[in-house]
């Protein structure tokens, strides 16, 4: 509701307070709190769990916000503007209806995490200039949508500590991934993975502060097996001779007995479109 979101601004400047938060208020749209747009010291803003439709350019008018939550809206596209928004560190917009990311997504100025979880991103929804990203990201979450690749550049995300792909439809894992030196949590479960690189053992995937997960993929056998024995065997098998014959083997002629594995996800609640879209003449 409307009223509730103005309410919220007017008592939050009245009690000189730099953050917002409604949560599950059924809040679905922003276009009609002008006095939102002219909060300048407000820096948290968390309306999720709300039926928000569409995020108005004017966004880009909180010059001090740091934190924007709007995990679990309807938003089916973003407006260009908020990447020009200087301060944002952290962005939540998973469970949304996302197909594709806005022109110039990339230009966040210092974007530390970015939550794109459970939405309908492909490969081609990224903006060109979205490895811009690589300079100052230390998080991204990209599980539950429908990706068949890594994000693009990934070598590129210098200062990456977190990366989630779980539940997509990725089939290779690209070399390019141990050029991630602060890479602390790499998550790659429900996908379509048959091998992986051994490459990415220079990544310390068994230390103690590292979480790597490859669970549910239709691994070629062998590879399979040693994972049901243990990470630590799994790991120690791809630095092994015998896995690298294995691994330049399948490259060679992929197995179509481990194609594919099949996962439902058409009763994904972002498969659901809100927006009244307006026949064209």
């Amino acid at each position: 509701m409307s009223r509730t979101l103005k309410k919220a601004v007017e008592t939050a400047k009245q009690k000189k307070e730099t953050e917002i938060r409604l949560v599950d208020e059924g809040v679905a749209k922003l276009d009609d709190v002008p006095e939102l747009w002219s909060f300048q010291s407000l820096t948290r803003l968390v309306l999720s769990h709300n039926k928000i439709i569409e995020l108005p350019t004017e966004i880009v008018e909180l010059r001090g916000l740091e934190y924007l939550n709007l995990f679990n809206n309807c938003l089916e596209d973003l407006p260009s503007t908020i990447s020009a928004l200087p301060r944002l560190r952290e962005l939540n917009i998973a469970m949304n209806r996302l197909c594709e990311l806005p022109r110039g997504f990339g230009s966040f100025p210092g974007l530390e995490v970015l939550d794109l979880t459970y939405n309908n991103l492909t490969n081609t929804s990224f903006s060109a200039n979205f490895t811009y990203l690589g300079a100052c990201l230390r998080a991204l979450y990209l599980g539950d949508n429908d990706l068949t690749e890594f994000p693009p550049s990934i070598e590129k995300f210098v200062q990456l500590e977190v990366l989630v792909l779980r539940d997509n439809n990725i089939s290779k894992v690209p070399v390019e991934i141990c050029k991630c030196p602060r890479l602390r949590t790499l998550h790659l479960q429900v996908n379509q993975i048959n091998v992986l690189p051994p490459e990415i053992t220079r990544l310390n995937l068994v230390g103690e502060k590292f979480s790597f997960k490859v669970n549910d993929n239709p691994l070629i056998h062998g590879l399979d097996e040693k994972l049901e024995m243990g990470l630590k065997q799994f790991v120690d098998f791809l630095k092994t001779d015998e896995y690298r014959g294995l691994y330049s083997l399948f490259m060679q002629k992929p197995s179509e007995e481990h194609a594919r594995k099949v996962y439902d996800r058409s009763g994904k609640k972002s498969r659901k479109t809100v927006k009244n879209k307006v026949p064209s003449a």
